[in-house]
């Protein structure tokens, strides 16, 4: 079954159920939607074709030119190319040769497509080889590999703990910058 709303959304599965008065699309098993350069794939999605709105509640998975965003209950809008991420987020952001990836785990999780920048808004790890940062708010910008937290955000590595009120991450250089009621502890060197 295919359906093909404009030119740029294309909504791919087995089975198809349209109820015209209420104007929702349930497709089933094999679910493919793909608008632009952004494929979501799941086993149930519902589109919304009056709010312009794809939500899947039984795991899906968005990939873009920059990510893979899995999650067990996930929407989102062409329009605003907004994507909403709940309940066991996955994140991976692959990285250049001989550079390692940056995985962020949440349970609640916003990501635009059209900017690749996701926004932490509950408690979430990311981790970058030796790195591990909690943050419950702040955002990830997957294209300049940086983040911006805030909140008493948390870097840890290798027995080096950064705690400030905002922190700035850039995952390129493997640097850290933190702000405000900054707290250093060295467990292995003991500074």
């Amino acid at each position: 079954v295919k359906m093909v709303q404009g030119d740029t959304l294309f909504l791919y599965g087995d089975y198809l159920f349209y109820d015209g008065n209420t104007q929702i699309a349930q497709v089933r098993n094999n679910v493919r939607m793909e608008n632009r350069t952004i494929t979501l794939t799941t086993d149930s999605l519902n589109y919304d074709r009056v709010e312009n709105l794809g939500y899947f509640f039984d795991g899906g998975t968005l990939m873009d030119e920059n990510n893979v965003l899995t999650s067990d209950w996930g929407e989102y809008s062409p329009v605003t190319r907004e994507a909403v991420f709940n309940y066991n987020v996955r994140l991976v952001n692959p990285a250049p040769p001989a550079r390692p990836q940056t995985i962020l785990i949440s349970d609640t999780l916003h990501y635009n497509t059209e900017t690749a920048i996701a926004h932490i808004v509950g408690p979430s790890n990311i981790k970058n080889g030796e790195n591990h940062i909690y943050s419950e708010l702040g955002y990830y910008d997957t294209q300049a590999k940086r983040s911006y937290l805030l909140e008493r955000s948390i870097l840890n590595n290798n027995g080096k703990r950064l705690v400030g009120d905002s922190v700035v991450w850039n995952d390129d250089v493997a640097t850290a910058e933190a702000f405000g009621n900054i707290l250093y502890t060295d467990a292995i060197d003991k500074k």
